[in-house]
């Protein structure tokens, strides 16, 4: 991890001053750093990790750190972890033009590494995420929202974002075909387990989320505890709340009402209890593969993603 920040800090710099200091600010905005650490640990999992998992975690977060520029010019979103985003540091010609670039970044690592398993991943990875969040924004203007919908947005948004991570990493070190198509599937169900949580946040005070209470809702996006709620709490209570939603009205009093009839309704324990389902995928994929302090890291890390408090 030590050698992926420095390579990524250093393909961060060096570019045209013109506009260094707006890759700076970017550069500044360390997340969690989740995807390369899956990339690495699954490398680890099947081999040593090497120049290329390192060089494939950093293409990965480049493409990942330009779609979140993009996504909060999308989403209108002035906040990323409690500081300010890209469009509002700036403003968003800025920002989806430098979005553009670093993209072009992370497309040029890949064209280089002249492997074409990885240039595929990253070609379809691409074509998923902006297929999601196009998908995200006709559900939200149509006000289409169902289970099978909504699980379909968050496999194109994040996860197979997480699935290209976790493939890479067995591809950076030769790993057998079974055990690269284990570790796809570990790492999509990773990302539909974060997506759910992070999506769950939305339901609770602000706290140190780094976004504010019912910005999903405020934006038409109704995540898997509203829908649950909307499913099975009894009619004349779904069409009160559906109506709500219809009026896209996003006063505080709204939204609370949104969020007060999910948690009634047990739509937060239902999100918990699909995160467990999905994790106990991931348990029964790493179970083939031998004892180990990455394979410890893994199942520490699916603990980690649902219980994590921000």
């Amino acid at each position: 991890m030590e050698v992926f920040e420095r390579l990524f800090t250093e393909t961060l710099h060096g570019h045209n001053n013109d506009f260094q200091s707006m890759i700076d600010f970017i550069s500044g905005k360390n997340g969690k750093r989740i995807r390369p650490l899956i990339l690495l640990l699954s490398a680890k999992l099947c081999g040593e990790p090497n120049e290329k998992s390192v060089d494939y975690a950093v293409m990965l977060e480049l493409l990942h750190t330009a779609t979140l520029i993009h996504d909060d010019v999308v989403d209108n979103t002035l906040e990323r972890r409690g500081q300010l985003s890209v469009n509002a540091k700036y403003d968003n010609r800025v920002a989806v033009l430098l979005g553009d670039y670093i993209l072009a970044m992370a497309i040029t690592k890949a064209i280089l590494s002249q492997n074409f398993a990885v240039l595929d991943i990253i070609s379809r990875l691409s074509q998923n995420l902006a297929e999601g969040e196009l998908a995200q924004l006709i559900s939200s203007k149509e006000l289409v929202f169902n289970e099978e919908r909504y699980f379909n947005v968050i496999w194109k948004k994040t996860a197979f974002l997480l699935s290209s991570c976790s493939e890479m990493g067995a591809i950076s070190v030769n790993a057998s075909p079974e055990n690269r198509e284990k570790l796809r599937l570990i790492g999509e169900n990773l990302g539909m387990c974060f997506q759910i949580k992070d999506d769950i946040f939305d339901y609770f005070d602000q706290g140190n989320i780094g976004k504010p209470t019912g910005n999903d809702i405020r934006e038409g996006k109704i995540t898997l505890p509203l829908i649950y709620a909307l499913k099975t709490a009894p009619k004349s209570d779904s069409d009160r709340i559906l109506a709500l939603i219809k009026n896209r009205n996003h006063s505080p009093e709204t939204i609370q009402q949104l969020t007060d009839f999910a948690k009634e309704n047990k739509g937060i324990e239902y999100a918990y209890s699909k995160m467990q389902e999905i994790k106990e995928n991931i348990l029964a994929l790493l179970s083939d593969f031998p004892d180990s302090d990455a394979k410890i890291s893994l199942i520490g890390l699916s603990d980690y993603i649902i219980e994590r408090e921000n």
